[in-house]
Parts: C-alpha cells; sequence; structure tokens
C-alpha cells in the first residue's frame, strides 16, 4: 500500500434524475456537510439533476480557492436524493482498496483545504477541474488500518453528535420553563404550587388585552432592558485578538480590545435580523449590532428568552436593508414580572446552561481531537 492518486481510487458518476420520482434535493455546505437545498425550485427542470445514494461523495469544485474550503461530504442515508449538476458526484471504484469513510476523512483535513486552493491559483475564480482534482495524492493504508482509524474517528463523532443532542434537550428545557412560568403563569407560588392553575389572583388589562399577574406592572421593554447600538471598527484596527467580535449574524472576527465585559444579549440591528446570541465574556458588539447595556428590572436569560417570543424581522422590515430601530422595541408595550420571580428563573436557568457549557467544552476537545487524527493521516504507516 501507499500513496494512491484520487483517479485510481474513484468513479464519476452522472445518472439524471430522468423519471422525476425523487424530489429531494440537497446541497453541500462549505463545512463538508450535506444540506437541505436553500433554491427557489419552483418550476426548476429535476430531471436535470443528479441522483445520489449511499456511500457515494458530492463536491463543487468551482470556488475552491477563493474559499479556501472543498465543499465535499459523503452520502450516508439510505433514500435517494438529488443534487444540483454543478457538483461532481462520485464513487469509490473498490472497498476492498479504500473504504469511502476513511477516503471522507482524508477530504476533511485541512491540509486538503490548502491543497485544492494552491493547485486553483491560475483560475480567476478559484476553482478547479475534475481532471486537477483527480491529482490529489490519498495515503492508502490496508483496509484493516483504515477500520481501525475510522472507528476511532466515528467513535469521537458520535459523541460529538451525543453532546449537541443533549445540549438541544437543555435548551428545549429551558424554553418550556420560559413559557410555563411566563406565558402560562405556572411559576412557583409560595407553596411552590404551580401560581394560575392553584387559584393565584389574575387581572385583565385592557392594554395588553389579556389576563395579567395582580401585582404586576404594566409597563415598556424600555423599563426592563435597554439595548445599545454596536460599536464602529475601522478596518485598519481589525487585529487579531482574543475577543469576538459579534456582528449581526453572530462571531465574525476577533479582536485584541473589547467593549463590553458583562453578560449581555447580541442581535442584528442590519441586514439579518432575527438571531439572538447570549455572551457572558468580553466581547465587541459590532455596529451590525444592538447590545443590552442595561438589566433594569430583568435579568440576561430572562431577556434572552423573552426576546425569542418577539418578531424581530417583522419589527425591522419595511426597508431594502432589513434594519432593527431599538427604540421600537423599547417601546413595546410588555407585563413587567415581579423582580423575585425573574431572579429565580435566573438561577435555574444558569444552573441549565452551566451544565450546557460543560458539554460545549467537551465538544470542543473532541474537536480537536478529530482534527488532530485527521492530520495525522498523512504520517500513518503501515505496523
Amino acid at each position: 500500500m501507499g500513496y494512491k492518486k484520487l483517479s485510481e481510487l474513484v468513479n464519476l458518476v452522472d445518472i439524471k434524475n430522468t423519471d422525476c420520482k425523487v424530489t429531494r434535493v440537497i446541497g453541500v455546505s462549505i463545512t463538508k456537510n450535506f444540506i437541505p437545498s436553500v433554491a427557489n425550485l419552483n418550476g426548476v427542470d429535476l430531471t436535470k439533476y443528479n441522483l445520489i445514494k449511499k456511500n457515494q461523495f458530492a463536491c463543487k469544485l468551482m470556488s475552491v480557492g477563493r474559499d479556501l474550503q472543498l465543499p465535499i461530504d459523503l452520502y450516508k442515508e439510505d433514500d435517494l436524493a438529488l443534487i444540483s449538476s454543478a457538483y461532481y458526484v462520485f464513487e469509490v471504484k473498490d472497498e476492498n482498496d479504500i473504504l469511502p469513510d476513511y477516503l471522507n476523512m482524508w477530504f476533511r483535513r485541512k491540509e486538503t483545504d490548502r491543497w485544492v486552493g494552491y493547485i486553483s491559483g491560475g483560475d480567476v475564480r478559484g476553482g478547479i477541474s475534475w481532471d486537477m482534482f483527480l491529482e490529489m495524492d490519498v495515503n492508502v493504508l490496508s483496509i484493516e488500518k483504515q477500520s481501525e482509524i475510522v472507528a476511532q474517528y466515528q467513535t469521537v463523532g458520535n459523541k460529538i453528535k451525543v453532546n449537541e443532542q443533549i445540549c438541544e434537550k437543555m435548551e428545549a428545557t429551558a424554553q418550556a420553563l420560559y413559557k410555563q412560568w411566563f406565558v402560562d403563569f405556572e411559576f412557583p407560588n409560595d407553596d411552590g404550587l404551580p401560581y394560575k392553575s392553584s387559584g393565584g389572583t389574575m387581572v385583565f388589562n385592557e392594554e395588553l388585552e389579556k389576563e395579567v399577574i395582580e401585582g404586576w406592572e404594566v409597563g415598556t421593554i424600555g423599563d426592563l432592558f435597554t439595548f445599545q447600538r454596536g460599536h464602529d471598527l475601522p478596518s485598519q484596527d481589525r487585529i487579531y485578538g482574543e475577543y469576538p467580535i459579534f456582528a449581526s449574524t453572530g462571531i465574525a472576527e476577533y479582536h485584541n480590545e473589547f467593549k463590553i465585559d458583562k453578560p449581555t444579549i447580541i442581535t442584528g440591528r442590519s441586514g439579518s435580523l432575527g438571531e439572538l446570541f447570549y455572551y457572558d465574556q468580553p466581547c465587541w458588539p459590532l455596529n451590525t449590532s444592538l447590545y443590552i447595556i442595561d438589566f433594569k428590572k430583568a435579568l440576561p436569560f430572562y431577556s434572552l428568552y423573552f426576546l425569542q417570543t418577539i418578531n424581530l424581522k417583522e419589527l425591522g422590515a419595511g426597508s431594502a436593508v432589513p434594519t432593527l430601530n431599538r427604540n421600537d422595541i423599547h417601546m413595546l408595550v410588555k407585563e413587567i414580572p415581579s423582580y423575585s420571580i425573574i431572579e429565580l428563573f435566573e438561577s435555574k436557568i444558569i444552573l441549565i446552561n452551566n451544565q450546557k457549557d460543560n458539554y460545549i467544552k467537551q465538544n470542543q476537545k473532541l474537536t480537536q481531537l478529530q482534527s488532530l487524527l485527521l492530520s495525522r493521516l498523512v504520517r500513518l504507516e503501515e505496523n
């Protein structure tokens, strides 16, 4: 065994959806994962799309030099799917020679991304041809060794998925608790029983047009907390550092300075609206974002889950570039819960979030282990 050209290992597959029996269309993300297609398929002739089946690869070779990423993944589902003809579909020639999962690991190496970026240097758009792609060298070990390596990699990957599922369940638990306490008004009363269903006093509020807890105030969101517009960061100041720069879609870059060093909620101000980010470390909210500067009668996690009930995209609609005005949020009328209930809610969510953070940190280490396993593929030899 030893190094072989990719051309020795794979065959191109070009089977069209001629009978149009398959309608599910997928693509490959830049992070090397199959995703549902986001293209508008109304009126599109799906007979021109390629079929892809289990243990076949799909990759797009356009713009790999510009993006420095090779969008590629191994399809593992039993049902057929469709993929645009902009993708190449291929499969291994002989699974007794190389395992599809092992080859997929080879494609996921950072060195592979750098290689496709390097050989694309002569193309204006940063693309490479299929023939160029086939020139890739692959370290082919014995099937036994490949199986061993794949098993190690998949064990780590499965643990990451389990941790992600646990985190999703914890997040669902937190959201359900918010709904139970502040939408259904079933927070614990002085006896530890659900407030509303245990006979807690409710009064009808004409301004909100609904029943609220007797004794709770009615005010505006600005009474609970206030947003601040993010800060400019001139391009010449974009120096790599340890502090995240939050844009409208989340962490965009890192900087060596920060603007805020306490827990806050960050959301998009211009362009991409709707996503909310809780962050409790020093960071720099960019000018395309809003962040909470003052929790008046609220606390961070209560504010986060409350804001998730508001259609921020709708608030920011109405212009060519959707823009969210913080004053529009501040002026919304809302019931203001008892601060002691908010504090109790916060304490429970903090416990959930701390557990979730532990799983996230585990996954960060596991992801590093995956990267290490991938980087070692080039150096592995038969025993």
